[in-house]
């Protein structure tokens, strides 16, 4: 009789303190509304063809943030975007407002959109001769403003240039005034044996910020053009349009993503740089009194890219006329709002949603870059929701437009934020592309972590996380003072509020129409959504 009395007074303890620590910690809640099958219903349809790619300000990409808003609004999370505008991309006429309006889910705004404006002409001037060429045919070009230049030829190699790997192609360039002739990608690439590719893409991050940051260095030693050259290119791998894309679907265009830029309509943008992909016919004039053979120099460069220095190339010049013609574009940014105790406080998660759009009768559906965010971001806002509890400071889940036009979308919210102040603005959590593995990354546990290194919390809090919750990623800690690169959080950082990015990996697939479900690593994204909705919680409620 006792003894069963004690295990009544223990059972019965049992039960009260897992009540109490139930009541304690409702991020258990949260935590118990993460699961797998959550992340793929939502990544399944983002990712899927309905959405077209999500290229920014396409009927895809609308339709892409009709389900994020209604997701949110599944989850019982209110708006928090632009007060009295429909849910939709019809506004609201002023007999339908309702008598107390409400945020809805959408901060609308447009861009400007360059396009191309049909009259380019370029000429080579070799020695007293001047050899005409024909847009999409010998060359094609993009360029943000009309311009007409004649300017002198350098070549720079790849004009490459890290501390990091120890290169410098740019070395006593004069580029000032001048036009740049440059091997496109990297030297190696295409060749995976090669020493070059190999010392590369050991880290594939640094090679791609390399990537970025070729056209940035021309631009500032002076240069008003660079001219790309492929090496081995010939008339028979030419870029070219598809007369027939052998599909039957009128929505799969041959568009090409790559030559619709958009920019913030709020200034004037500064000109950029004009980019000449050559054909094999305009290489040969502009080498015709050169010594170079690009051949030889993609092959050496994959082996071993020695010292080197820019060659002028004598006796020549191009000539290049361009208009474009600019519009404006619609776009909005998908946000959502859980009110804190502490109104005026708020704190951010958020990811961007736009990818490729479509080209050559191939959808770019961008699974991982960055549905996968997306839904990390929809996830989160349905475990706040979960815990039943109203937060300290108030939390805004947000999914950006424009990220692949140059961050745009959470550039223009950092300039008008739909909520109080970016002083009032504490913390900001990033997710881009947390869904894949490295092909070096065997058993599929890494993952990279940015953060503010002049807040050592940050580091102490995602620590004691991973330990406390028993998350099985292995979680690799970049601190940098000021973080910033090619994703969002460089708006927030640039504003002094401390930040915290994941991605999981820069994969092969990255930027190309491969990057889809199927190859998903879905135990890292829900390791990793577990993670940001922990860190979010702690910001959202400690002081």
């Amino acid at each position: 009789m006792k003894k069963s009395i004690i295990l009544i007074l223990v059972l019965t303890g049992l039960f009260f303190s897992n009540g109490i620590k139930a009541q304690e910690n409702p991020h258990e809640k949260g935590l118990e509304a993460i699961t797998v099958d959550a992340i793929k219903a939502q990544l399944e349809f983002l990712a899927s063809d309905w959405t077209e790619g999500r290229e920014t300000g396409t009927r895809g990409i609308f339709m892409a943030g009709d389900y994020v808003a209604s997701m949110f609004k599944f989850s019982g999370v209110p708006g928090g975007g632009d007060i009295g505008r429909t849910a939709g991309r019809r506004m609201m006429m002023p007999r339908e407002m309702p008598a107390q309006p409400e945020r809805t889910y959408f901060q609308n705004f447009t861009l400007l959109q360059t396009l191309p404006g049909g009259q380019s002409n370029l000429s080579v001037q070799v020695d007293e001769r001047e050899f005409m060429f024909q847009d999409n045919i010998d060359y094609t070009l993009r360029a943000s403003s009309s311009a007409s230049i004649s300017a002198e030829l350098v070549f720079i190699g790849y004009g490459i240039v890290s501390e990091d790997f120890g290169i410098n192609e740019l070395s006593g360039a004069d580029l000032s005034g001048k036009v740049a002739v440059r091997l496109s990608g990297l030297p190696g690439m295409g060749d995976e044996e090669s020493a070059m590719n190999k010392k590369l893409m050991e880290d594939r991050m640094a090679a791609f910020q390399l990537m970025r940051n070729k056209d940035s260095k021309l631009e500032e030693m002076g240069a008003l053009a660079v001219i790309e050259i492929s090496p081995g290119t010939g008339t028979g791998n030419m870029q070219g349009e598809y007369i027939d894309d052998m599909d039957m679907s009128p929505n799969e265009s041959s568009r090409n993503a790559a030559f619709t830029r958009l920019s913030l309509d709020e200034e004037d943008p500064s000109p950029e740089m004009i980019t000449v992909n050559a054909g094999p016919k305009l290489v040969e004039a502009i080498l015709k009194n050169s010594m170079i053979d690009i051949d030889k120099y993609a092959k050496d460069a994959a082996n071993e890219l020695g010292k080197f220095k820019p060659v002028a190339i004598p006796d020549t010049r191009v000539n290049i006329n361009t208009e474009v013609k600019k519009r404006r574009v619609r776009v909005r940014n998908v946000i959502a709002m859980i009110e804190g105790k502490k109104k005026d406080e708020f704190v951010v998660i958020g990811a961007h949603m736009d990818h490729m759009g479509m080209s050559g009768g191939r959808i770019w559906n961008g699974a991982d870059d960055n549905a996968s965010g997306t839904v990390g971001v929809m996830t989160i806002a349905r475990a706040f929701k979960a815990t039943g509890v109203q937060p300290e400071r108030t939390v805004l889940f947000c999914a950006w437009t424009g990220e692949e036009k140059g961050l745009l979308g959470s550039e223009y919210f950092s300039r008008n934020p739909t909520f109080s102040s970016m002083d009032n603005c504490k913390f900001y959590i990033n997710f881009d592309m947390i869904a894949r593995d490295t092909d070096r990354d065997e058993e599929g546990v890494n993952v990279g972590v940015t953060y503010n290194s002049n807040y050592p919390e940050i580091l102490d809090m995602c620590k004691r996380n991973v330990t406390d919750y028993g998350l099985k990623m292995n979680y690799e800690y970049r601190g940098q003072e000021n973080p910033r690169g090619g994703s969002d959080y460089t708006a927030f950082t640039e504003n002094g509020v401390p930040v915290i990015a994941f991605m999981a990996a820069m994969h092969p697939d990255y930027h190309t129409p491969n990057d889809e479900v199927e190859f998903v690593n879905w135990e890292k994204m829900l390791d990793i959504i577990k993670l940001g909705f922990l860190n979010l919680w702690e910001v959202a409620n400690k002081e």
